[in-house]
């Protein structure tokens, strides 16, 4: 509106300068005003047929931290300049930059041009980087003119990080109560098996560095002192772990920076049953409910990829269909929910039952009895009476 107004005044200017100074001077300035006007808006309507506006990203997939580059095309059909494009790229919270991604800009190659806008893969899961619009102004500023956006959204994974935390033996102990043994968990001395030919499990202290499914935690527990079996044939069922990331209402970064550390937490807790020789079952939503069988470290940087894809998901879709834990085995629920999730954290508690762990910094206060809280250097931590 200013821009019209600013023009109007002008041009009442030279009316002016026409029948009180001078006629020629007013006149040529007249025709000066509306060829530019013309030519302006002929230039727009142009643009308008004959421009296309795209984003492409530099990578499809990219490590949690890095840099990474988005390309807005500016596509033309004729050797004419453009007029004013104005742009604003979008992206989802897990991304960031360290320009305020509003451009304005000609195009006046004859090919048309390419701008490089720098990103960064700040958290991890699934990022879209898209156009929010693209508007075209004569160089008058006198008219605007909305572009179609539509199906101008570009994707890419962000993978997280596998931390390696060693052996926190609390939490481990915990998990590892909740797996099933094929062989029976009885006690026995230990010498009974050598000695004594009583069928049974030879024993002795634990070492640091014995695999922690090997200890036998009813002994344990009555000899106050870490006592592990030396059987090798000792088998055991795999711990299911599930990932609860719902969408939130208006979400915001802190609830993309709470999933993320719930993210790499479970990772770095599958990385900690790898390690101590532990399977694992890892049930997620992607495009539908998914299990990966985490054995050793190709299957959790399988599972890594798959979560660089991972988003929040409908409410409708959050818990597994009746082919996810068929044995019943206790639960490891990793969930990003916060302490605004009220009604999500009551339906969470209706329908799953076992363990769960939230951020340290959710404000989830207890729902249940058997809470663990991680921290930033994924420290995980029992909750006193339920609470946080």
């Amino acid at each position: 509106m200013g821009s019209k107004i600013n023009f109007l005044l002008c041009l009442a200017g030279a009316v002016f300068l026409t029948y009180a100074i001078t006629g020629i001077g007013g006149i040529f300035v007249i025709i000066l005003l509306i060829t530019a006007l013309v030519f302006s808006l002929a230039l727009k309507i142009i643009t308008a047929k004959t421009l296309s506006v795209s984003v492409e990203l530099s990578t499809e997939v990219i490590n949690k931290g890095e840099n990474f580059e988005a390309k807005v095309l500016i596509e033309k059909g004729t050797i004419l300049p453009t007029c004013f494009v104005d742009f604003e790229l979008g992206f989802t919270e897990n991304i960031t930059s360290e320009e305020v991604p509003k451009y304005r800009v000609i195009s006046a190659k004859r090919a048309g041009d390419v701008f490089s806008i720098p990103l960064k893969a700040d958290l991890s899961g699934g990022g879209s980087v898209y156009l929010k619009y693209v508007t075209l102004v004569d160089f008058l500023g006198i008219s605007k003119k909305k572009m179609p956006v539509s199906n101008n959204i570009r994707t890419v994974s962000i993978l997280p990080r596998i931390p390696d935390t060693g052996t926190q033996t609390e939490i481990m102990k915990t998990v590892s109560d909740n797996i099933t043994f094929e062989d029976s968990d009885e006690e026995s001395d230990e010498t009974a098996l050598g000695s004594t030919g009583v069928p049974g499990y030879d024993h002795r202290q634990y070492v640091e560095g014995d695999p922690l499914k090997k200890i036998n935690w009813k002994m344990s527990s009555k000899r106050n002192i870490l006592m592990v079996r030396l059987d090798e044939k000792i088998t055991s069922s795999s711990q299911v772990f599930q990932l609860d990331y719902p969408e939130k209402e208006n979400a915001d970064r802190e609830y993309y920076e709470n999933a993320d550390l719930i993210i790499e937490a479970s990772l770095a807790m599958l990385n900690m049953m790898i390690r101590q020789g532990y399977e694992s079952e890892y049930s997620f939503y992607l495009d539908g409910w998914q299990t990966v069988d985490v054995k050793d470290y190709k299957s959790i940087t399988y599972l890594q990829e798959q979560l660089g894809k991972i988003r929040p998901y409908p409410l409708s879709f959050r818990f597994p269909d009746i082919n996810i834990n068929q044995k019943n085995r206790p639960l490891v629920c990793f969930t990003t929910c916060d302490s605004k999730m009220t009604g999500e954290i009551n339906e969470l508690a209706e329908n799953v039952s076992g363990m769960f762990v939230v951020t340290k910094y959710s404000g989830i206060m207890g729902f249940s009895n058997n809470i663990w809280t991680v921290n930033k250097e994924f420290e995980f931590e029992k909750t006193q009476n339920g609470g946080v």
